[in-house]
Order: C-alpha cells, then sequence, then structure tokens
C-alpha cells in the first residue's frame, strides 16, 4: 500500500494518493504553521491550538513526554494521514488475507516538515498500528530514487560494524553494545562479521573496500552541519552523504546500511533531508536509522528480531514491522515514550516490498563449522587486533600479504589460544577459505612428534572438509604410491583418497621434508582449485590455511620452523597458491625456547607478524564481557536466557573495577562468577535485565 504526499500549490498541506490492495484514493491532509524563526514547521493541521501542539511536539523530540503524550500524537498522526482511508484498508479482502499490510510512504526527499515526524507511532482509537492486535503493521518511507536492482543473499552475509569513535565514549558506548549483539549474530551463523571502530573517512573507505560488505552498521555521534544530516567520524570529522556514500561503496556497494546515530532518520532544518534518505538517494537501496533518542533495550528488541527475520528469509518491511511490535510489547513504558517508534527504514522506490535480502538456506556453512568444531558458546571477545589479521592474509598488496602469523606469549595456558584459532577458522571457512585445524591435541603429549604424524593430522582435516563441502578430491601426490583405485565421483575420490592415507599412515619409515613439503604444497593447491567451484562464498579467492595450536609441543617444531624460515614466505603452498599457517605457542617455557628464537629472527621480514597474546586489555575485557552478557547460551526464556545490560548512566569506571577481577582472561566467559558479579551489578542499579527470549515468546503466543 503506497501513500503517495505531494505538497500543494499553495502551501496549504499535502495531497495524498493512495494505492494497493484494491484500495484507491486521493484526498488532502491540511497543514498549519506552528513555531517561529528557524523553528517554524509546517506540520498536519490538528484541532489543538497551535501552541498546545507547538509544545506536545518539543515534549516527544526531547524525551519529556507527560500522560496521554504519546496517544495523542500518534493519533494527530493518524488523523490526517489515514483518517480518511484506514477503515478500507484494514477491511481489505487482500489485507484480511495477508493478516498485514505494509504503508509505504512517500514524498520528495526535500519535504524536510514531514520527515521530522516520527509517522512510525501512528495510533488509532485502540492503540498503536504497531501493535495492532489483528494485523502486522509494517511502515516503510520510500525514498523516490531508483537504485541498482537489488538481489537476494544466497550466502552467510558479511556485516561491516564501524565506530565513529572510542568504544569507551560517553555516547557511543551505548550504541557500541550492539557490536555485542552482532558478535552473537555472528556466532550463530547469521552473518560473517567484521568490527573496526575509532574510523576515519579514510579508513571506513579503506574497509568497505577490502571486506566488501553486504551491510554496514555505523555507530556515531549525529549533529547536523549546515543544515544537513551528518555523523562524525575520527577526529571530528563532519561526513554527511556526499563523503559518506563514496566510502561505504567503494569497490562495492552495501545491499543496506544501518545508522545508530541520533537524527539519521530525521530532518532539521528547512529543505534539507534526513541523512538516511540522502544516502538512499546516492545509491544504496536500503537504510535503516533513528528519528531520536532510543533506549537500549527497545533498540535491542527491535535489532535482535529485525535482523533474526530477516536471516531467516522474511521480506524486509515484515522483518522490521515484527522488529517493531517486539520493542513496543515489551517496553515498560509504551505510553509514555516513542522508543519504540524510532527505528525508521528507508528503501528506494526500485526495492521491491517483497525483497528478501537473505535466502533462509543461506546459512548451510554454519553446519560445516559445527562439524570442523570451529564454532564455541558463550561468545568469543577480545583479540580484534589478532582476528583483524585474517584480511591480511589473502592481501593483493604483496608488501601487506602475511603469510606466517604467530599468537604467541611467555605462556598462554588459560588465555584462550585455542578458541582463537577456532574462531579464525570460522571466520575463514565463512569468507570462502578452508582452514585446516591442527589440535588442540592431549595436553600430556607432544603429538604430532614427528613429520608424518603432522601431515596426517592434516590430511585427516582435509577428509572431514572434503566430506561435510562433498568436494571431489584430488589425487594427492603424497599418497600416490598408496592409491589403489581411480574414483571421479566425490564419494569415491573420497573413499581412495582414505585408503591411501591409511596406506601412508602405516609406515614408519622417516620423511625427506623437502620431497614432503613440496608435494603437500601441490596437493593443497590442487585442494583449494577443487574448492573454487563450491557455490558462494566459495570462488576463485578460495585458499587453504593451516591453523596449528600450541606448536611448542610438537615434537616436530624443529622441522616445522625450517620450513616456516626457508619457504614461510608461501606457508606451505607455491608462488602461485600460498597455504598461510597461523599459530599460537607459549615462548617462556622450555619447550618454547626455539618458538621465540624463530619469532625474534623473523619479526621484521615480510610475510611474518607475530601479535601478543596475553590478558586482554581493560578497555576490551569490559567491552567484551558485556558482549557475553548480552548473549546468553539459552535458546529459551528463564533464568539461564537473562539478558543483562549497562544501564545509559552507568559509570565506566565502575564497570572497570567490577570486571577487573577477572585479569583479562577471556575463558573467564565459561565461569558462573561472571554472572554473579552481573546479579552484583543489577543490585546496586548499574545493570538492568531482560529476557528477550521470554518477550518473543509471548508475542507468538499472542500473534500465532
Amino acid at each position: 500500500m503506497v501513500l503517495d504526499l505531494a505538497p500543494t500549490a499553495d502551501a496549504g498541506g499535502w495531497s495524498v494518493r493512495v494505492r494497493g490492495a484494491g484500495v484507491e484514493a486521493e484526498y488532502l491532509l491540511p497543514a498549519q504553521r506552528i513555531g517561529a524563526g528557524v523553528r517554524a514547521q509546517w506540520v498536519p493541521a490538528s484541532t489543538m491550538p497551535a501552541q498546545d501542539l507547538a509544545d506536545l511536539l518539543d515534549r516527544v523530540a526531547t524525551r519529556s513526554t507527560q500522560d496521554g503524550d504519546v496517544r495523542r500524537y500518534g493519533r494527530w498522526l493518524f488523523d490526517g494521514l489515514l483518517g480518511p482511508v484506514w477503515e478500507r484498508v484494514r477491511t481489505a479482502p487482500a489485507v484480511l488475507a495477508a493478516r498485514g499490510v505494509e504503508l509505504a510512504l512517500r514524498w520528495p526527499v526535500d519535504q524536510s516538515d514531514l520527515h521530522r515526524l516520527v509517522w512510525e507511532a501512528v495510533h488509532d482509537d485502540r492503540g498503536p498500528l504497531a501493535g495492532d492486535p489483528d494485523l502486522l503493521v509494517a511502515i516503510t518511507r520510500v525514498v523516490p530514487v531508483s537504485t541498482a536492482a537489488v538481489e537476494t543473499i544466497e550466502r552467510t552475509p558479511r556485516v561491516l560494524f564501524a565506530v565513529g569513535g572510542s568504544l569507551v565514549d560517553e555516547v557511543i558506548r551505548p550504541g557500541a553494545m550492539f557490536m555485542g549483539l552482532l558478535r552473537g549474530f555472528d556466532a550463530r551463523g547469521v552473518c560473517s562479521a567484521k568490527a573496526a571502530h575509532t574510523v576515519s573517512l579514510r579508513s571506513l573507505t579503506d574497509h568497505c573496500a577490502r571486506f566488501r560488505p553486504d551491510l554496514v552498521h555505523l555507530v556515531a555521534h549525529g549533529e547536523t552541519v549546515d543544515g544537513r544530516g551528518s555523523i562524525v567520524l575520527g577526529e571530528d570529522e563532519q561526513v554527511t552523504a556526499d563523503k559518506l556514500a563514496p566510502a561505504l561503496t567503494a569497490a562495492h556497494r552495501p545491499l543496506a546500511v544501518v545508522l545508530s546515530a541520533c537524527g539519521s532518520g530525521s530532518s532539521s532544518a528547512a529543505g534539507g533531508g534526513p541523512l538516511a534518505a540522502e544516502l538512499v538517494e546516492q545509491g544504496i537501496p536500503i537504510v535503516s536509522a533513528v528519528s531520536g533518542e532510543v533506549s537500549e533495550q527497545a533498540c535491542r528488541l527491535y535489532t535482535r528480531r529485525l535482523v533474526e527475520a530477516i536471516s531467516d528469509g522474511t521480506p524486509l518491511p515484515v522483518a522490521a514491522a515484527k522488529g517493531r511490535r517486539a520493542a513496543l510489547l515489551d517496553s515498560t513504558s509504551p505510553r509514555d515514550q516513542l522508543d519504540w517508534a524510532m527505528p525508521s527504514l528507508f528503501v528506494a522506490e526500485s526495492v521491491p516490498s517483497s525483497f528478501r535480502p537473505v535466502d533462509a538456506g543461506a546459512r548451510r556453512i554454519v553446519d560445516v563449522a559445527d562439524s570442523l568444531k570451529l564454532r564455541e558458546w558463550p561468545l568469543f571477545i577480545g583479540r580484534t587486533s589478532i582476528l583483524d589479521l585474517v584480511d591480511d592474509l589473502f592481501a593483493s598488496d604483496a608488501n601487506r600479504r602475511l603469510s606466517v602469523i604467530g599468537a604467541v606469549g611467555d605462556d598462554i595456558s588459560g588465555l584462550g589460544g585455542t578458541r582463537l584459532l577456532r574462531e579464525m577458522g570460522y571466520l575463514l571457512l565463512l569468507r570462502g577459505h578452508l582452514p585446516l585445524l591442527l589440535g588442540p591435541f592431549d595436553p600430556t603429549t607432544t603429538k604430532p612428534n614427528d613429520l608424518r604424524a603432522m601431515l596426517l593430522a592434516l590430511l585427516d582435516c582435509v577428509g572431514l572438509l572434503a566430506t561435510e563441502l562433498d568436494i571431489t578430491l584430488p589425487r594427492f601426490r603424497l599418497l600416490e604410491p598408496h592409491y589403489t583405485t581411480a574414483a571421479d565421483d566425490p564419494y569415491g575420490s573420497r573413499l581412495a583418497f582414505q585408503e591411501a592415507k591409511a596406506g601412508f599412515g602405516a609406515l614408519s619409515a622417516p620423511l625427506d621434508r623437502g620431497v614432503a613439503t613440496t608435494m603437500l604444497a601441490a596437493d593443497l593447491g590442487a585442494l583449494a582449485t577443487a574448492a573454487r567451484g563450491l557455490p558462494e562464498p566459495f570462488g576463485a579467492h578460495t585458499s587453504v590455511v593451516l591453523l596449528g595450536d600450541e606448536i611448542h609441543r610438537w615434537g616436530v617444531l624443529p622441522e616445522l620452523l625450517d620450513h616456516l624460515r626457508s619457504f614461510g614466505r608461501n606457508g606451505f603452498g607455491g608462488h602461485g597458491s600460498p597455504v598461510p599457517m597461523v599459530f599460537t605457542a607459549s615462548t617462556g617455557v622450555p619447550s618454547g625456547a626455539a618458538v621465540k628464537s624463530f619469532c625474534e629472527r623473523m619479526a621484521n621480514m615480510p610475510g611474518y607478524v607475530f601479535p601478543k597474546l596475553g590478558p586482554l586489555p581493560v578497555d576490551e575485557a569490559v567491552i567484551g564481557f558485556q558482549w557475553v552478557l548480552l548473549n546468553p547460551s539459552s535458546p529459551r526464556g528463564g533464568d539461564d536466557a537473562t539478558v543483562y545490560a549497562a544501564r545509559p548512566d552507568a559509570r565506566y569506571d565502575v564497570l572497570a573495577q567490577s570486571f577487573d577481577i577477572f585479569d583479562g582472561r577471556p575463558t573467564v566467559v565459561r565461569d558462573p562468577v561472571l554472572y554473579k558479579v552481573a546479579r552484583l551489578l543489577e543490585s546496586v542499579e548499574v545493570f538492568v535485565t531482560g529476557d528477550d527470549e521470554a518477550a518473543w515468546s509471548r508475542y507468538e503466543e499472542r500473534y500465532s
């Protein structure tokens, strides 16, 4: 259902044309002028005295509403825009059959007076339309522009989460908590996420060009520059749409952008459109923004349900409506505040209302990750600077490309090194690469104790990966003497591989390192080539990556380090098909002396980097522990599904002191003491709690 609004020639209001679902109507939305000077604006006419209406709008804008204001505000908007036609719309056969309707509001971008109003708050004589008990009412803002065609994503979508300032900035910190939701979505396979904070316009451009995200979520201060909406990046860079859009579309146009910046969905000056609408004008098809300040709880519920509905293959307007309804129904004060109405969805008119951003089958790769034991719960936290190195494993710039990454520390026990490798493997798989994780091995042994044992562990990973991805395996040169049959079909090739691997493992004679690794390089290159024909996310970019857990305990360590020292620029691959290696190791224990010497010798060589694996820095720990508390492990309601979130006015120093008892150890995410601290913080009103799953269950029970 499209509602077109156009200003009348005599500035007496707007003509409204309604079309869709078997309903057609035209009528006038009369206007009146309120305020004076720069604050003057045209608004839909009201039976309220002009000053009363102006006061009402001020209270809504400043979140200082009084009893009955939300109802009066929503009913005023409803009477002018929908009153003449709503009964015909809600009783239309097509609407009744669908048990829902999309109200697509469309007007020129320069109609700033219309953009200033929170149309999502419309309220009939029963209550907000967003909570209509009989119909799912979706409200979208259609920008009259056509963008390039949109296509449903048939793989795990890539999401870039960028913060325009420090994660501990007093204003940005509540918005940065939504990176915790994003990490939860990433861990559950809803998306493949990358995070960046304190981004400048230049670094944002670089991240978008290298990561090629499908969705960019920006958290930043929202401001006005010369009457135009903007966000603040880096060192107080004021960025409007004409600069932001080129940065976001560097080398690739994202399907959608989410702006967590106050006022990004509304106008503040005559003739100026919202930043969100201007980005759509610049060619980004879908932009979600906020018209005003939103509470943590409302935004969390809206965001969680919107993203999960999209990932399930739900059409975009329906997903947004479900998110808004969930926020409304679980709001502590829906009659007093408009948090649930503030998120706004802007779309280009060329985006079909039935458009599904993500195919419901796109999460198949998650099953593969589970079989490879790359996913774990609770949420992985911290290590952002190390995880960011994943992108440099395949950089097109030879001076930037990495081939050996060693995450090392004096003693990495209890610092989550194994979990770090699994997380890196998961990221690599989501981005279309083939991670082979060697370890973790039994801590009481020094396996693999020789080159043959190491190669067998690697071949075990190859066999599992081939089975899970249905790869037709090439004949491995390393195993050639042990093949007994030839097979062309996927199952036969894997059976022949397993038989040959068994023959290789039955021998005990020492291997020549040079011969074995040369054959292995060719084999892994052939494996990558075989996987490049798989559906997305795999393709021409697909490469193999080795991940080695605690290599200081490996008996084959001297030979491994010799190889990486001599041929490490290509890892375990060849020049045309490098196979990078990422490992963890303790350098301060007796068995780690060789690793320490290797790292010191190779530290300044191109392609080698050895980030320190130690306790989490204070800021990373405080933010990370809060992210875990936002993402309970239970998929059901109850005590173990409680969400803990810091109050907007919570002092950062109190949070830092509270979490200091964990000494920056990321493995504490499995410790019940973390939740004891959370409950203590709730008791002193530093944290608030909620049960998102229970809220959603109430929603489903009511509307099923």
